[in-house]
């Protein structure tokens, strides 16, 4: 049965509310804390959290409704506006298309997929995202095609030397590269021999954000055969 917010009056609709006040704190969900909170009889929590089951809103396991822990449904966090929980470290980070490290190409703001634990490996906070990497230019220090790159967006000047990532003036395109200012000048440099740097105005070079680190998911297709 499907959840009717009319259909939930009385006391039922307090044993709702009162999951999901503990929900909203992340505490465990169970009849002990319920009767607790609402001065009610575990025998009478019980039929509620039935009714409430019966209704798709809570999850509820009457075979070990001593010790259970009871859960909204996704219909009940509709209900009670809340949002699905995302466990702490888990919120993916989006992945948005491709940056150029060779020949610049368009940086699409499509998202193309999502990521997820890279805080254990990468220094990344909320608002930044993932890049996937073309062209050969950032191969010295280590960064491949097809490789992910991390970036926190933002679009102050970067310190000498560091990488960022910029669109190129007139291109409308996004590329990856070291950054070296001369008065009224820019140069960004590639990692690679093959790759010369490129100078322009710094007025007309556009920060879009800076290097955090990057997923190596690219190189081992390169990597030639070790042979004993």
């Amino acid at each position: 049965m499907n959840g009717n917010a009319s259909e939930i009056k009385g006391r039922t609709r307090d044993v709702l509310e009162a999951i999901a006040t503990l929900e909203r704190r992340d505490e465990p969900v169970t009849n002990a804390r319920l009767a607790s909170m609402l001065s009610l009889p575990r025998q009478n929590i019980r039929l509620y959290l039935l009714n409430l089951s019966e209704h798709g809103l809570i999850e509820y396991d009457t075979a070990e409704r001593k010790t259970a822990i009871i859960r909204l449904t996704d219909e009940g966090r509709r209900m009670m506006g809340i949002a699905a929980p995302v466990p702490e470290g888990e919120a993916p980070f989006p992945i948005l298309g491709e940056v150029a490290a060779g020949v610049p190409t368009f940086a699409e703001g499509q998202v193309e997929g999502y990521a997820a634990r890279l805080r254990d490996v990468l220094d990344m906070k909320e608002g930044d995202f993932l890049l996937k990497v073309r062209g050969e230019s950032m191969t010295g220090i280590g960064i491949f095609p097809g490789d992910l790159v991390a970036i926190h967006p933002g679009d102050q000047e970067p310190m000498a030397g560091e990488i960022a990532l910029v669109i190129l003036p007139g291109e409308g395109t996004a590329t990856l590269k070291r950054w070296h200012r001369n008065n009224g000048t820019v140069t960004l440099f590639s990692e690679n021999p093959d790759h010369p740097p490129m100078t322009f105005k710094a007025t007309e070079v556009q920060i879009q954000g800076y290097f955090i680190g990057h997923i190596g998911t690219g190189r081992a297709r390169r990597t030639p055969p070790i042979h004993g």
